[in-house]
């Protein structure tokens, strides 16, 4: 009866243990890129949104006017590209990239034709959202997700990234940092794991019922 009580409680340890974890993600090598001017005029910057087969999207921002007091311009204006896209916010320094805050609408989202002002010399977050989908999902939501970050500045007038990480396969980024989010979903390791457990669970009641009777 011990021997039994021990392999349960183990069992259950076990169990806890595969439950607690988490799909822990990965940083993306190259997985924002800053294009610089483009022809028309605009400062490109890149995202990854298909790290198989390295897919890109992203977005530019155009120079579009001066806001005073200043030299330089400093009023953008935000234009994305349309294919699969990437959502874009001003955030800051820790903020968590993931889609909690990005559903409650906590960050102020840059969309297509608003100018926003960036003070020169001024560095600034912006949070990415994007997917490794085909398409753009209508409702703005991607069922296979990248959450990254890139530091800008916008220096007399041109818009240069600072730094950069993009994560997948986790539940987001923390701005600033490569810190990844879990996501709040099993692992594919821990679901294979609760998978092989199973059966042993159902071969140790079949063989306790069979000694009790």
């Amino acid at each position: 009866m011990k021997t039994k009580l021990k392999q349960l409680v183990a069992i259950a340890f076990i169990f806890k243990a595969i439950l607690q974890l988490h799909a822990q993600g990965y940083i993306v090598p190259n997985g924002v890129v800053y294009s610089g001017l483009n022809f028309l005029g605009g400062y490109e910057i890149d995202v990854l949104h298909d790290p198989v087969n390295l897919y890109y999207t992203g977005f530019m921002l155009y120079p579009n006017g001066i806001t005073p007091p200043t030299l330089y311009p400093n009023t953008f204006l935000f234009d994305p590209i349309i294919d699969v896209g990437v959502r874009v916010f001003l955030v800051s320094s820790n903020d968590p990239i993931s889609l909690q805050p990005i559903m409650s609408q906590s960050y102020t989202e840059l969309t297509y034709p608003n100018n926003n002002v960036f003070n020169n010399g001024v560095p600034f977050y912006v949070g990415l959202y994007t997917g490794n989908v085909q398409f753009a999902p209508q409702d703005g939501i991607y069922n296979d997700p990248l959450f990254g970050w890139a530091e800008l500045v916008n220096n007399r007038g041109v818009i240069e990234m600072l730094d950069s990480a993009l994560e997948y396969q986790g539940g987001g980024i923390y701005a600033g940092t490569d810190n990844i989010i879990p996501a709040p979903e099993p692992s594919e390791f821990a679901l294979t794991a609760l998978g092989a457990l199973f059966p042993g669970i159902r071969r140790w009641r079949n063989s306790s019922r069979c000694k009790g009777s």
